[in-house]
This record gives structure tokens, C-alpha cells and sequence, in this order.
């Protein structure tokens, strides 16, 4: 325990990782300032995107129109009336209707989008997807539109669904959209820094580190739950400012509201849905084996290399490797690529199968991350416990 407290002092006055934990907290407030991650998806347009595009519309369908234009008139003139009735509905604040409303608009664009830049089609997805540069943009956006409709089907049968619920903005459904949004990745990349460095600090003061009675295993445990420690810590202060920003003004909102989980089965295509009392455990528990494997993969290298830097490689390849094979729909050709390390480093998109609609396929589950992370971290601590009870083993040499 007197090591375990010297461990965590260490940890937790080193200047690297208090600059760490700053410029995560800093980057947390500023996106709520600038980039707040609660407000309305795309998928939901706000009343004047709405009006805008309806007035658009009803002028397309009011206006002379030659062959190739004409054919538009009749579904344009639908899509304009859904839109009527999502602003009435909006300005009444009657929230069911509205969820109708916008179901009946999620499924009209999921049947006739398609690429702004397309001349087949007048209608398309939101923008933004357009605009950021995707690799598959009309893709992701069918996926949004897709899961979007599925998460709101449930709302649509109650009387007074709760207008948070609908727009996705109350806190447990912005830890979600915010871990499917890139939040996990900074936390592993905390994670990572943190345990960088825990053997290589030592070697500046090798005369104390060889005098401390603790053996190599025991070390290499102790500095591992020294930074579950501290990360557990710093994610308990992130989601306490999540907290102060949303819960006033969106509330807690319940964790029985619905996303939804994609898989395919050959040309069968699930939308199943999943409460957020099961999504975010499943989540957690997917993330606490990710931060496990990089704190001992990092422990590893620095004992096998006595240096930080091939840990630090090794992780960012694992961490950010994926786009390096990636292609879409590849498990449907390529099965086996179902199963790489890097396509499971974001759990979020596991649990919602974002991962299995991008690969096309089924095989991409939760369980499936489970059993690939946990294989690699079985080798990792077998390597660990060998390289850690062999002969004149030591941390620091």
C-alpha cells in the first residue's frame, strides 16, 4: 500500500501528466462553450432549416417546370407537407406529433436521398455530412437517418414524449453521442500518456527504484492500478463538468430511452433496439479492457526496450491503424478483417454497430470486442508474467 500511495504521488505530481489532464479539461469546457456536443443531431433540422427548406420546396412545386424537372413536382410537394407538419407540430409543442411527423421525414429522405451533387434527386441528407470531409459521407448518413428513426419509434407511442429525449440532449444520451463522438479516444489517449512513461521516470532515480523491496511483478501491477487510479479520477471530474452543463438545462433524462443496434445477416438487415442502461455499461466495460491493454502493452515494451517511444508507436498504430485496411463493406469480401485489433478501438460504434454497418457485416458485436481485446490482453500478461519472473528480472536497470 506504501508503494501503491508513493506510485499515485508520483503519477499524479508529474508534470507531463498534470499538463495532460489540463489540456483535456481545458478542450472538455471549450467544446462546450464553442462546439456544444448536446445540441440537436443533424438528423433533426432546427425551425428556421425547416421553413427555409419548406418555402424552398413549395416554390419548386409552384413554379413552371420542364420534362426532366416535372417528374420531382409530386414527391416535392409531399416532402413540403411532412415539413408543414413537423413546423405545426413544433409551434404547437405538441412533441408527438412531431416525432410522427419526423419519422414520416427521417423515411421520406431515407427513400429518395442522395448526393447533393447528383442530378437524379433533388433531395439529400444533411449537408454537414458533405462538408467534413467524409471518406463514405452518404453512407454515415444513411446510417444516421437509419438509426435515428429506429431511436425514435419507441417516443412516438407515448402522448408527452420529453422534447430533451427527442432532440438526444439529455445527459445520458450526450455521454453517448459524445463517446460515439470521439470523447473515448481522449480518454485513451490519456490513458496512454499516463503509462508512457511509469518504468522509463524511474531510470533518473535508479539508486531509490532499486532499493524499493517490491518485486518486478508486483511493480508492474501496483503502477497499473496506479493509473486506473488516477484515470478513474479524471474521468469522474470529466463527467461531473458533462454534468453541470447539461443537467440544468436538459435534465438526466432516463436510461430506458432507446438507440439503435445495426447488424446484417447477408442481405437481412437488424435494427434491434438497445436502452441506454445496457449501451453505456457495455460500453464502459468495453473501454475499462481497452485502457487495461494499453497501460500493460506500454508496461511491456518500456521492460522489453527501456524506452517510452516504442510503447507510444506501438499504441497510436493500434489507436488510430484502422483507416490503414479500412474499406467499406470489406468483412463481406474480406471476413477476417472482422476480427483486427484497430476496428474495435472505439466501443461506441460497437455497441451502436456503426462498426458492422461500415464493414457490412454481423460479426463485429460487443462479445466479439470482448474476446478479440481480451485475447490480446491474455498475451500480453502471459509475456508480462514471463518476461517479469525470468532470472535477474528487474524494472529498472
Amino acid at each position: 500500500m506504501r508503494y501503491f500511495r508513493f506510485q499515485l504521488h508520483q503519477l499524479l505530481t508529474n508534470r507531463k501528466n498534470l499538463a495532460v489532464i489540463g489540456i483535456a479539461l481545458v478542450a472538455l469546457l471549450c467544446q462546450f462553450i464553442f462546439f456544444p456536443p448536446n445540441k440537436a443531431p443533424a438528423e433533426l433540422p432546427t425551425r428556421n432549416a425547416l421553413t427555409r427548406d419548406r418555402d424552398k420546396n413549395v416554390a419548386f412545386v409552384n413554379e413552371p417546370h420542364g420534362f426532366m424537372t416535372a417528374k420531382w413536382v409530386p414527391a416535392t410537394r409531399e416532402f413540403a407537407n411532412i415539413e408543414t407538419r413537423m413546423l405545426n407540430a413544433q409551434k404547437q409543442q405538441h412533441t408527438q406529433a412531431y416525432v410522427k411527423a419526423t419519422l414520416h421525414y427521417l423515411a421520406f429522405l431515407g427513400q429518395n436521398a442522395a448526393n447533393p451533387d447528383a442530378q437524379s434527386s433533388p433531395f439529400h441528407y444533411p449537408l454537414s455530412y458533405y462538408f467534413e470531409n467524409r471518406q463514405y459521407p452518404d453512407a454515415d448518413a444513411a446510417f444516421a437517418n437509419a438509426t435515428m428513426y429506429r431511436s425514435l419509434e419507441p417516443l412516438a407511442k407515448q402522448a408527452h414524449p420529453d422534447t430533451a429525449t427527442v432532440q438526444q440532449q439529455t445527459f445520458w444520451q450526450t455521454l453517448f453521442r459524445g463517446a460515439a463522438g470521439g470523447w473515448l479516444t481522449a480518454l485513451l489517449i490519456v490513458t496512454i500518456l499516463f503509462a508512457n512513461d511509469l518504468l522509463t521516470s524511474e531510470q533518473r532515480h535508479r539508486s531509490i527504484a532499486r532499493l524499493l523491496p517490491v518485486s518486478p511483478w508486483h511493480a508492474v501491477n501496483t503502477k497499473t492500478f496506479t493509473v486506473f487510479t488516477a484515470l478513474s479520477g479524471f474521468l469522474v471530474l470529466a463527467v461531473a463538468i458533462i454534468a453541470a452543463f447539461v443537467i440544468p438545462q436538459h435534465g438526466l433524462g432516463s436510461l430506458s430511452a432507446t438507440i439503435a443496434y445495426y447488424a446484417k445477416d447477408g442481405m437481412s438487415i437488424k435494427l434491434d433496439p438497445l436502452a441506454l442502461g445496457i449501451a453505456l455499461p457495455t460500453i464502459l466495460g468495453l473501454t475499462l479492457l481497452l485502457m487495461w491493454l494499453f497501460i500493460r502493452l506500454n508496461l511491456l515494451c518500456q521492460l522489453l526496450f527501456h524506452n517510452e517511444l516504442v510503447g507510444l508507436v506501438v499504441s497510436a498504430f493500434l489507436l488510430f491503424g484502422e483507416p490503414l485496411y479500412f474499406m467499406h463493406g470489406i468483412a463481406f469480401s474480406v471476413p477476417q478483417t472482422a476480427y483486427y485489433l484497430p476496428g474495435y478501438m472505439n466501443p461506441a460504434a460497437i455497441v451502436s454497430g456503426l462498426q458492422n454497418f461500415r464493414y457490412d457485416t454481423s460479426r463485429m458485436s460487443p462479445l466479439a470486442a470482448a474476446v478479440v481485446v481480451g485475447s490480446v490482453i491474455l498475451i500480453l500478461e502471459v509475456v508480462l508474467f514471463i518476461v517479469t519472473h525470468r532470472r535477474r528480472a528487474a524494472i529498472i536497470k
